[in-house]
């Protein structure tokens, strides 16, 4: 099996501006996907808690925070369930976040079709089932955004703060430092 294609990432650049003061919360495994550059799209329809129910995109660059409930093996194509080999290892301790990565949007637009959508099939690791239920979710359509990532120069450790909960996109992050 050949190595799978690395789009939205250089493994040797780093974050050379001050660290975003926000936050943008995925899936470990799909956190791990783009750091690796085997992805470099996200697709958002919104959380529960977004303002009117949808996702907007208010930031282009921010922190990827890495979550762990919801994930599963079945939400990834076969062939980037390796991903999910020691993930457990990426959960901070209680009561902290980490962050690694940050990512830079190059290009974003809101996909009204599942044809449209499927031009990207290879360019995201989430399996079509999961593809399907958020573009459908509360009617059709979704967010893509296309990324780059980079390491940060150093992992950026936080206290968790309880506005960070909950089914939402963004987190303001509480006492970040000025990098």
């Amino acid at each position: 099996m050949s190595a799978p294609p690395v789009r939205g990432r250089d493994p040797d650049k780093t974050w050379s501006a001050a660290a975003p003061r926000v936050a943008f919360k995925e899936w470990a495994v799909i956190c791990r996907a783009l750091a690796a550059g085997r992805q470099d799209v996200i697709l958002r329809k919104g959380g529960i808690v977004e303002p009117d129910g949808g996702f907007r995109v208010e930031h282009d660059a921010f922190l990827l925070l890495p979550t762990f409930l919801h994930q599963s093996a079945e939400s990834i194509v076969p062939e980037a369930r390796d991903l999910l080999a020691g993930i457990e290892a990426d959960r901070p301790p209680s009561g902290t976040i980490v962050f690694r990565h940050a990512a830079r949007v190059r290009e974003s637009r809101r996909v009204e079709s599942l044809r449209q959508l499927a031009r990207y099939r290879d360019r995201h690791v989430w399996s079509d089932a999961v593809v399907e239920e958020r573009f459908h979710r509360w009617g059709d359509g979704v967010h893509l955004l296309v990324v780059d990532v980079a390491r940060l120069c150093e992992p950026l450790t936080l206290p968790w703060h309880e506005s960070y909960g909950g089914c939402r996109s963004w987190a303001d992050l509480v006492d970040a430092p000025s990098i």
